[in-house]
């Protein structure tokens, strides 16, 4: 009797449960609507630094001896721990941009400021690094003059680096501008046009038929206009402008980042200042009356490696950026957004002993990654790690009044800590030798003088 109760009263639930299902339509669609909204959410990260620059002292570095210096094929230098330290940190961007400060060159003569020629074994160490596309428009794209714009624009298409900016001619301009880019994330392609523009370049006339694309209003609508025509799912705005080494954004660049927004633009990023300036965001009605999207500006990202001294010019950032898409309503808006503070440390400096330049090396730090124990890390002496905490402090401070927030880059997340040159070391042990060898010297000097006044006094 209780065994057929027992299954009489299963047979009801499992009724009651189809009952549910098959009459219940209110609750079913919801959950397979929310499932969709969820496939339906995709992501992307953009990752920027400021300025790429190549000072003379770099150039030196990277040559190692002064009879590299004229090298034409240049397998001598080495840029590798310029991006040691980072390269973690850029792998894990969908798409890598920086701002490349400099013309490229082959004919073995490679200059610094100011007029700026590095070796083009620096594109190659730029491509390995993990960078994607390279900014070509700034107030030293004339640096090299025609060749110049010419032969760094063939290298980066050699190498397989996506740029901007700057064009052999009118009709290259025509073709390939604005930049689209399509980057597939996850099975959803991201569409993204790129515009980039300088306030000039010092003074240096764009020879003819080249083209550098200059800051003017009237020019700039109508490439807006054209990059919409492509359906982009965002535009994005480079710009090189601003006054060099304020820490505040000019009202110039205040007026250009409005016209952009208000024409379209989602996201304008800066350089020239070498120092770092406000990250700002702002709410726009969107153009379909469909509801409001955030724009955003980092008006300078600050130098990512170079040779400055000058105050605040030793850190820069690279900045996070990561869109959503919505593959469902097709929109893209902006999402999480960060900073990473990144210290220029030139290891040997400091060293009298060493050769400026040559012996030196420079490498981006990521600071949050190494301030607890530099030491260790990278050997930094008392003066160095007092620099480094110094300015990171600063720019916390500074960039705490404002909307984005600092990543914390744990030094686990850049794997094995390879040392910057293994010289220091050796010299440490040429030193601790060097000061045995004077003690053994003057030791065997003492039994000498011993052994001398021994036999004086025997005979």
């Amino acid at each position: 009797m209780t065994n057929n109760i027992y299954f009489f009263l299963l047979f009801c639930l499992i009724c009651s449960c189809n009952n549910n299902i098959n009459s219940d339509t209110e609750n079913t669609i919801p959950l397979v609507d929310t499932m969709l909204v969820v496939d339906s959410i995709h992501r992307i990260k953009l990752s920027f630094v400021g300025d790429i620059m190549g000072h003379a002292n770099q150039i030196r570095s990277a040559a190692g001896n002064r009879e590299n210096l004229r090298s034409r094929d240049m397998k001598d230098f080495n840029y590798e721990p310029c991006f040691r330290y980072v390269k973690p940190i850029f792998k894990q961007a969908d798409l890598m941009i920086g701002n490349l400060e400099l013309t490229l060159s082959n004919k073995g003569k490679y200059t610094g400021y100011p007029f700026f020629k590095t070796p083009d074994v620096f594109a190659r160490y730029l491509k390995n690094a993990g960078f994607d596309i390279l900014t070509t428009c700034n107030n030293h794209s004339n640096d090299g003059f025609l060749y110049g714009i010419e032969h760094t624009i063939d290298v980066l298409d050699t190498l397989g680096i996506i740029h901007t900016g700057t064009f052999k001619d009118q009709n290259e301009r025509d073709s390939l501008y604005p930049l689209i880019v399509e980057k597939e994330v996850d099975g959803t392609t991201f569409k993204l046009a790129f515009l980039n523009y300088t306030y000039g370049t010092n003074g240096i006339p764009t020879p003819s038929p080249a083209i550098v694309n200059l800051i003017e209003k009237k020019q700039m609508l109508l490439d807006i206009a054209t990059a919409k025509k492509a359906k982009p799912d965002l535009i994005i705005a480079i710009i090189h402008w601003g006054n060099e080494y304020w820490l505040n954004e000019h009202t110039s660049q205040v007026r250009t980042t409005k016209l952009l927004w208000e024409n379209g633009v989602d996201v304008v990023i800066g350089a020239h200042p070498h120092v770092i300036e406000p990250i700002k965001t702002d709410t726009f009605w969107r153009e379909d009356s469909t509801g409001f999207d955030e724009k955003i500006v980092a008006y300078s990202l600050g130098n990512f490696i170079s040779n400055q001294y000058r105050p605040n010019t030793d850190i820069g950032l690279i900045f996070e950026l990561e869109l959503i898409k919505n593959s469902k309503t097709n929109q893209t808006v902006i999402g999480n957004h960060n900073y990473i503070l990144v210290w220029r440390y030139i290891f040997g400096r400091y060293n009298r002993k060493l050769r400026e330049g040559f012996d030196w090396t420079y490498t981006a730090v990521p600071v949050t990654a190494f301030e607890n124990d530099p030491k260790t890390a990278l050997l930094m002496n008392e003066r160095e790690i007092e620099a480094m905490n110094s300015v990171s402090t600063k720019m916390r401070a500074h960039l705490g009044k404002w909307q984005s927030k600092e990543r914390i880059v744990k030094l686990e997340e850049l794997g094995t800590i390879v040392p910057l040159i293994i010289p220091h070391n050796e010299e440490q042990k040429i030193e601790k030798k060097e000061k045995s060898e004077k003690q053994d010297n003057k030791k065997e000097k003492g039994n000498k003088e011993e052994n001398f006044e021994s036999k004086k006094t025997t005979s």
